[in-house]
């Protein structure tokens, strides 16, 4: 391995760190009392509001199985966040479509999920910058279904 080569453990830290920062619980709970939903049923929101979509695909989307997406749109639905229409090309299915008040109800909770954490607003627009670019390096890697980064590609090159 190189001087330049990432060790197995520094990928591994780094990956600990930022998924503690991206599935931060303090966080999810946060906006879910803000908005007074349990976050699987605010997840599935903010996805309908996005597009209204069939069951199947949104319980694709939010990682539940098919069966198990019936009591969360259930309950969307009996809170006015969501309603279920005719399909316009499968007269088998239907989507699930928010409301005005659901399209509501997932802004403000994408307002909140949207803003970074305190420590990140302190680091400086060089440090923002920097780690911006790296992020934006394993991106696109995971995007192009790449296994790995060469050597010494961790960070962008100045300027």
């Amino acid at each position: 391995m190189t001087d330049d080569a990432p060790t197995p453990d520094a990928s591994r830290t780094a990956w600990s760190v930022m998924c503690d920062l991206v599935l931060d619980n303090r966080r999810r709970q946060h906006v879910s009392d803000v908005v007074g939903l349990p976050f699987g049923r605010l997840r599935a929101l903010r996805r309908v509001a996005s597009a209204p979509m069939t069951m199947g695909d949104l319980a694709a989307a939010t990682g539940v199985d098919a069966p198990n997406c019936t009591p969360v749109v259930d309950d969307l639905e009996s809170r006015g966040l969501v309603e279920r229409r005719p399909h316009p090309t499968d007269r088998r299915s239907k989507l699930v479509a928010a409301t005005p008040e659901g399209v509501r109800v997932a802004a403000r909770a994408n307002r909140i999920m949207e803003q970074p954490p305190a420590a990140l607003d302190a680091l400086s627009p060089d440090d923002l910058e920097l780690l911006a670019g790296i992020l934006a390096k394993v991106d696109a890697a995971v995007v192009r279904g790449d296994t790995g980064m060469e050597a010494g590609a961790g960070a962008p090159s100045p300027g």
